[in-house]
């Protein structure tokens, strides 16, 4: 009780307490209490002025540090204190891989039109077949690895489009699936550098005849006769043809504008 009083007087009532009181306090027990109130003041005001002091210094500090004026226009805030600012993280979209078909040139040779869609129209093997091979005109198309560098990637159920044209101008065939040779379905896969011929026409007792595939993927799809699995259109008067390939994996395309016509015993062709 006599701390907490003395504590709180003023220094003049202490003044005027102590001249009334002296003899008291330099008796034994007021000279005790004396020295532990001293002590505890002088205790006190090092405490409150260490501790101004540490707050001056911070602030001192922080007002000439650099964070403490940072500016982050994204929210348009100022902060007194650091923050950690998250990497930003920008998604790349990856360009998709693609074949890169391209047309590589025409000739003729002979093929075996089976009667059979699991092996279509193919090349001769048995000496039977060759007997009954017929003159083909077929065209070459190359999955080629890129010069540029860019990766490329496999040809997948490659389709052939043809549009025939008449040397009037004005009339047009189309085929919707050409025949690949050696092809158990309509479409072919063309592997990375691969090459792959398209029967574009046969010559059938001096007749240009082309075909159009009928097959689907199903390989054991059964046709009531013999050669149903394609169809036979007549070329009379046809001398170009427009070949347009889509791999319907990708969806990448490639295409070619030729011109035909017969020289002697040759299939000639010269590109558009």
């Amino acid at each position: 009780m006599w701390f907490g009083l003395l504590e709180n007087m003023e220094y003049e009532k202490l003044v005027h307490w102590f001249s009334q009181n002296y003899q008291w306090v330099f008796s034994g027990i007021g000279v005790l209490i004396v020295a532990i109130i001293v002590q505890r003041l002088t205790s006190r005001k090092e405490s409150k002025h260490e501790s101004k002091s540490t707050t001056e210094i911070t602030r001192s500090a922080l007002d000439h540090s650099p964070v403490a004026t940072q500016t982050f226009h994204a929210d348009q805030i100022h902060i007194g204190h650091a923050v950690a600012t998250p990497p930003v993280i920008r998604a790349t979209k990856s360009k998709q891989e693609r074949p890169n078909l391209e047309y590589a040139g025409s000739r003729r040779k002979d093929v075996f039109v089976s009667p059979w869609p699991a092996n279509g129209i193919c090349d001769p093997i048995t000496e039977e077949q060759r007997k009954t091979a017929v003159h083909a005109l077929v065209v070459k198309f190359e999955n080629r690895v890129s010069v540029g560098g860019e990766r490329i990637t496999d040809a997948l159920n490659v389709i052939a489009k043809l549009k025939f044209r008449h040397k009037n101008g004005a009339t047009e065939r189309d085929i919707d699936y050409g025949v690949w040779l050696n092809s158990p379905v309509n479409c072919t896969d063309v592997g990375i550098g691969d090459t792959r011929e398209l029967v574009l026409l046969c010559d059938l007792d001096g007749e240009f005849m082309t075909f159009e595939d009928r097959r689907t993927d199903n390989r054991d799809k059964f046709y009531a006769e013999g050669f149903s699995y394609i169809e036979h259109f007549e070329l009379t008067g046809y001398d170009r043809v427009d070949i347009t390939l889509i791999d319907q994996s990708t969806q990448a395309t490639a295409s070619v504008k030729l011109k035909f016509w017969r020289e002697g015993e040759s299939i000639c062709t010269a590109q558009l």
